[in-house]
């Protein structure tokens, strides 16, 4: 699918991967529209504030989009939160409600999300020789598949998102939308930006090459890789340089 003059959603969108791919997607001459909670819009971007745990503002969203820019053939749900804490100590049990927050953020969010923006592209107008209507990428994790230790909440989203990826491709195949995850090993991002030096070196020491952190725009390279190319659909790109992280850390052991 060729982005140029098409309507993109992207959650998350102000910050992170999510701008980059908004960038990304400006310069290939979309339209675009970020859901976020605050922060600054990408200039030439739109922007409607939203939380996407809460399905009351997702709905108004997919309403004001619909209303006001027309109907989206894009949608990447890259909105997520961190969160770490063991299942169960001596102590006492793990922090539920802190999981729980990241799964309606990371997981819940991105399916209401889907539901709602899934539902404006079955009304979309066909694109190219194969008459696609949409593609919706999902921002998984190599947490989809190697959580760490103290990371319940994030894998089971996560893994969750990666797993819905080709259940989403054989919902909406038949309206000729395609999906697809991209699954990021560590990324500079605003998310991870209060990490110290030492855990970063030690998250990074597992990548094959190049032992670095990813940037938010290779990340949007790889969007753009997906939206271009048809024949992707229901499958989970790593990006991640090789890496497959250890069950624990330094900063996490005992």
């Amino acid at each position: 699918m060729d982005p140029q003059g098409l309507l993109a959603v992207v959650t998350g969108g102000n910050s992170g991967l999510g701008r980059a791919c908004v960038e990304a997607l400006l310069a290939r001459g979309a339209r675009v529209v970020s859901l976020d909670l605050g922060g600054e819009a990408v200039p030439g971007s739109s922007f409607i504030a939203c939380d996407v745990a809460d399905e009351a503002q997702v709905a108004a969203a997919a309403a004001e989009v619909a209303a006001g820019h027309g109907t989206p053939h894009i949608l990447i749900n890259s909105a997520g939160i961190g969160g770490i804490g063991p299942i169960a100590s001596a102590d006492a049990p793990g922090d539920v409600p802190a999981i729980r927050r990241v799964i309606d953020v990371n997981l819940l969010g991105a399916i209401t999300v889907t539901a709602h923006f899934a539902h404006l592209m079955t009304r979309a107008d066909p694109q190219g020789e194969d008459g696609e209507r949409g593609v919706i990428i999902n921002a998984c994790s190599i947490a989809s598949y190697e959580g760490q230790e103290g990371m319940s909440a994030y894998t089971a989203a996560k893994a969750g998102l990666a797993a819905l990826t080709l259940v989403w491709t054989r919902d909406l195949s038949r309206h000729a939308i395609r999906c697809a995850g991209i699954a990021p090993g560590f990324m500079a991002t605003p998310m991870v930006s209060f990490l110290p030096d030492d855990f970063v070196a030690e998250l990074l020491k597992d990548a094959e090459f190049p032992k670095r952190a990813g940037r938010a725009e290779e990340f949007a390279r790889a969007a753009l890789f997906i939206i271009e190319n048809p024949l992707i659909n229901g499958e989970v790109i790593r990006l991640d340089a090789g890496t497959r992280p250890p069950a624990r850390t330094q900063w996490s052991a005992g």
